[in-house]
């Protein structure tokens, strides 16, 4: 068992063989075929490129189709700041600068960069029909904050009403975003890590769970990424009732472990990305896959970076976590063999 049947069983929390392997190569795909981030970013043809080679070199069970989040923020009137070495950054708020709410639109399949993630999953998808592919969008909460800027912390308080308003639409937004063909739709929200538990159940989980309702409508599977020091919100982020929570090194794995499976809900994650992956060496990278897999264990885990994926990370040290993947499963299948053996009369 491999790849989207490896991360199915996963999701559903049976014991599998091993912990399916998903690196959020999102920019760093660029990098894998000598193109800078603004570039790649611009161009179905490249990311298809990218994405395949880093299908090839890290043998993944499930990748994203792109990991950028500004892609939303962009179609709704934000202007971006492009980089060569990372996604592109908001640099305008419209309704911090006097677009009203009624004002904005839903997307539309032609908007802004939509159609080259469409296109890029069409070709993914035809090329590698066992990979779970990752449909990565913009968690509402993260979206209202590149509409209105800072503000809404404030506007939290004072105007309750008005970021209820903003985040039904950012709610309604993510659904109509959803990346068709995708087998995972995973809400990257990281700016859910800068509320309390009780904002993020009046703010946050109203409009995150009707996205993962309609994704298990439509019969597929959700993650509820989040980043930065997220734990104390761990819980109620459960309580949407994604299929699986992924994490980065910020939150402790076991600590995630406990919660979610105790609500019957999967975890990823969350191997250190600066210390160990960009900065680290292969055997450094080799540890941190073990420490992860052994606290991880093999009911519900799924192995991944603690998010996207730096432009520069070494080559050698994500092919080294798919070796130490593998050469596990091989050294756990040869001891499991040879103990049924020493069993037989």
């Amino acid at each position: 068992m491999f790849g989207l049947k490896l991360i199915e069983e996963a999701l559903k929390l049976k014991e599998v063989s091993r912990a399916p392997w998903v690196p959020f190569v999102g920019v760093h795909g660029g990098k894998l075929i000598g193109l800078d981030a603004t570039e790649f970013l611009q161009s179905s043809k490249h990311i298809i490129h990218g994405i395949t080679k880093a299908i090839q070199l890290y043998k993944p069970d499930g990748i994203p189709v792109m990991f950028d989040l500004q892609v939303e923020a962009e179609i709704l009137g934000c202007n971006l700041a492009w980089s060569k070495d990372n996604p592109p950054a908001v640099i305008s708020h419209p309704l911090a600068q006097g677009v009203d709410i009624i004002s904005l639109n839903l997307p539309s399949i032609t908007d802004g960069r939509i159609p080259i993630i469409l296109e890029v999953t069409r070709e993914l998808r035809k090329n590698n029909p066992d990979i779970a592919l990752y449909g990565c969008i913009t968690g509402p909460f993260t979206l209202a904050l590149h509409l209105l800027g800072t503000d809404i912390f404030t506007k939290m308080f004072e105007d309750p009403e008005y970021i209820a308003e903003l985040m039904q639409f950012c709610s309604e937004f993510g659904v109509k975003f959803l990346e068709a063909g995708c087998d995972v739709i995973a809400v990257v929200d990281p700016m859910t890590s800068q509320i309390d538990p009780d904002s993020f159940e009046a703010f946050g989980s109203p409009y995150v769970k009707p996205i993962f309702d309609f994704v298990r409508l439509r019969k597929k599977y959700s993650s509820f990424f989040v980043c930065g020091h997220a734990q104390q919100n761990i819980e109620v982020m459960c309580d949407c009732m994604p299929d699986n929570i992924s994490i980065d090194e910020n939150i402790p794995l076991d600590y995630v472990k406990d919660i979610a499976l105790a609500k019957r809900i999967s975890f990823g994650g969350n191997l250190k990305l600066s210390s160990v992956l960009l900065l680290g060496n292969e055997l450094d990278s080799r540890k941190e896959a073990l420490f992860c897999l052994d606290l991880g264990g093999k009911k519900g885990f799924i192995i991944a970076p603690g998010c996207g994926l730096p432009m520069d990370t070494p080559i050698a040290n994500l092919q080294a976590v798919t070796e130490l993947i593998y050469d596990e499963y091989i050294q756990q299948t040869t001891r499991e063999m040879e103990h049924t053996s020493s069993l037989e009369p």
